[in-house]
């Protein structure tokens, strides 16, 4: 024995010092002053008022509103006060649960606020208020597409009517609840709703239809306790129905398979198998069945329980012993106002009223019956009317959500049909501009052919009448003075003549077709002196075709006047033209090592300057390097 104890001893030290290691680590994982620190301590605790107490120091540490463990404490607030039945903390504190889920813009905290509200009403027994916060709930958990806790919320809308009497709108709470829930997930809510549409059944006197409802209710029940809970309600249908003999079968059948430590089930089955027993033979005395019913109940504070113990007694002496029976009764009426239960009490005065009626004393009970059942079904009607308003409060906001919604979509659909109109019309307006944008550039562009073609005509035309005209008559000139002028003279004449030849020649047809290319060549290298070095490099990788003909005539006519210009000019000895095409682009870098010029000699001059006015009338650009005594590099970019 010695042996185990001091194992037991062992063992227990070490889980203890494991569970410290735990706990110290676990209160290591946040700072001491931090809101995380104390829910953790607080979920670790196993005394709700120190759980109450960390919540509180948790929620001292928060700093913003918008902190997310906010929502948290305060649900756990909630839920232990409502287990300390302190209602109105927890009332209070579910309101500061739905303030701080507004302004966090959280749907599903918002709705769960709700639910807590719903719970607290429904320990108060206030069924009006379980009824509105589960509705707002419910529609909540719709809006964020949870359909299954809107389900579950719904069941509790179910209750709450059920409660109050309203059995047509609980029945269509609960079915409408079945059409959400999952038959393979939610078995315990599916079995909850058929028992209240069964309830539901059996209050309107439908006892076949509550019958099958609670066989639906059983066969989803999902554990022993639920499933007694069902058969017993069938077996009441059963004795309702006066089939009493079923009825005492199945209370057998429930008494031999409740726990014997659950003394609640079992006070409720023991009086309901005897009651039965007793209606199947008024002559059985079940005093010692109800009696220990009833005592059970006590020791159990079952209030509700000792109700129906009181009714069953009180019915059970009415032909026994009237005087029991009108203390049973009296004491029925008495737990009937300590629930707050109007119908138990209006029972408890009608039996009252029975009782006493033929010792004339039933007047002290009748007004009091009168004025409570007026109360009650003022209350049903008041309830039936309040549900019934806010459901059609709700679809009317939903209505007028949905015509503002389609109006918005009318409103939208004109928006976009005049967006798509002013659209068009902008497209068009940027056609037009384009178009007209297009035809000025093209307008331009052909003005600048024209022109280019133009001046190219006019210089072709000086140089045939310089050829025809000037040198011809310079020409015959020379012959006639050939035998009578001084030879000095004769000379000057024939560089005139070489003169007006070079000027025809240089003006001459230009062929801007497949022989462009060589006729270009040849022209530049027919104005070069014989003792000036030409290099051209890589004209033959153009393809000229793509060039258009007036850009091949400013070409010709740029190059051909940069030769004229060092001819006269350089004195050079060297001259490179290299052709080359980059980003589509046409690039003439020139050079020679002639003795060069002033950057401002070079603008005044008339032969560069023309070589520029030709370039820029075709969008090109022209830049010059120069010095003196280091040539002449000038570079020609014209787009393609």
């Amino acid at each position: 024995m010695k042996h185990y104890y001091c194992l037991f001893l062992s063992l227990a030290i070490l889980l203890l010092g494991c569970q410290n290691k735990e706990v110290d680590t676990q209160e290591n994982k946040h700072p001491a002053d931090s809101v995380s620190y104390f829910l953790e301590k607080a979920q670790a605790t196993d005394s709700i008022p120190r759980k109450i107490f960390l919540l509180n120091e948790g929620l001292q540490k928060v700093q913003q509103k918008s902190d997310t463990l906010l929502p948290l404490l305060l649900d756990y607030k909630i839920y232990y006060h409502n287990r300390l039945k302190e209602y109105d903390s927890a009332l209070f504190f579910a309101d500061s649960l739905e303030r701080v889920a507004n302004f966090q813009k959280d749907t599903n905290w918002i709705a769960l606020s709700f639910y807590r509200k719903a719970v607290v009403n429904r320990y108060l027994e206030n069924q009006e208020g379980v009824f509105k916060n589960a509705f707002e709930s419910r529609k909540r958990y719709f809006q964020i597409g949870d359909s299954i806790k809107a389900a579950r919320r719904t069941l509790e809308i179910a209750v709450a009517q059920g409660r109050m009497q309203d059995y047509t709108g609980s029945q269509e709470s609960a079915t409408e609840a079945l059409r959400y829930l999952n038959k393979e997930k939610d078995a315990q809510y599916l079995s909850s709703a058929y028992n209240i549409i069964a309830i539901a059944y059996r209050n309107q006197g439908f006892y076949k239809d509550a019958l099958k409802e609670y066989q639906n209710a059983l066969h989803y029940a999902t554990n022993l306790e639920d499933s007694l809970t069902y058969q017993n309600n069938i077996a009441l249908v059963y004795e309702d129905q006066e089939d009493y003999e079923k009825a005492e079968f199945i209370f057998e059948k429930i008494l031999s398979k409740v726990s014997e430590q659950d003394y609640k089930s079992r006070a409720r089955y023991l009086d309901n198998f005897a009651f039965n027993k007793w209606l199947q033979d008024s002559e059985k005395d079940i005093s010692s069945e109800l009696l220990l019913a009833l005592r059970w109940r006590k020791e159990q504070n079952d209030n509700i329980g000792i109700t129906a113990s009181y009714e069953n007694l009180a019915q059970f002496y009415e032909n026994r012993d009237k005087i029991k029976a009108i203390d049973y009764a009296k004491k029925w009426l008495e737990t009937g106002k300590k629930n707050n239960k109007l119908q138990a009490q209006i029972d408890a005065l009608k039996r009252l009223i029975n009782l006493n009626s033929d010792k004339g004393d039933e007047t002290n009970y009748v007004s009091e019956y009168i004025r409570l059942n007026d109360s009650l079904n003022k209350l049903n009607l008041q309830a039936k009317n309040i549900f019934a308003k806010i459901k059609f409060d709700e679809e009317r906001k939903q209505q007028q959500i949905s015509g503002l919604e389609a109006s918005a979509a009318v409103q939208a659909v004109e928006n976009q049909e005049i967006k798509l109109r002013n659209y068009m019309l902008l497209f068009f307006a940027i056609l037009v501009i384009g178009i007209a944008i297009f035809i000025i550039y093209y307008n331009r562009q052909k003005h600048k052919k024209e022109k280019i073609t133009e001046i190219y005509n006019t210089e072709t035309r000086i140089s045939k009448v310089i050829h025809d005209e000037l040198a011809n008559d310079v020409y015959n000139v020379m012959s006639s003075m050939e035998t009578i002028a001084p030879n000095e003279t004769m000379d000057k004449l024939e560089q005139i003549y070489n003169r007006t030849r070079n000027i025809s020649r240089e003006n001459s047809n230009i062929t801007t077709g497949a022989g462009y290319r060589n006729h270009l060549i040849a022209s530049l290298s027919s104005i070069c002196p014989e003792n000036t070095r030409l290099i051209i490099s890589g004209e033959k990788n153009i393809i000229w075709s793509k060039i258009k003909a007036e850009k091949k005539l400013i070409i010709y006519r740029v190059l051909q006047e940069i030769m004229v210009n060092m001819k006269k000019h350089s004195n050079a000895s060297l001259v490179a033209l290299i052709f080359n095409e980059e980003e589509k682009k046409l690039k003439i870098d020139y050079s020679d090592n002639g003795k060069g010029s002033s950057m401002q000699a070079i603008k005044t001059g008339n032969g560069l300057q023309n070589v520029e006015n030709r370039i820029f009338s075709i969008n090109g650009k022209l830049t010059f390097e120069t010095e003196k005594g280091k040539g002449l590099k000038i570079i020609i970019c014209i787009p393609l």
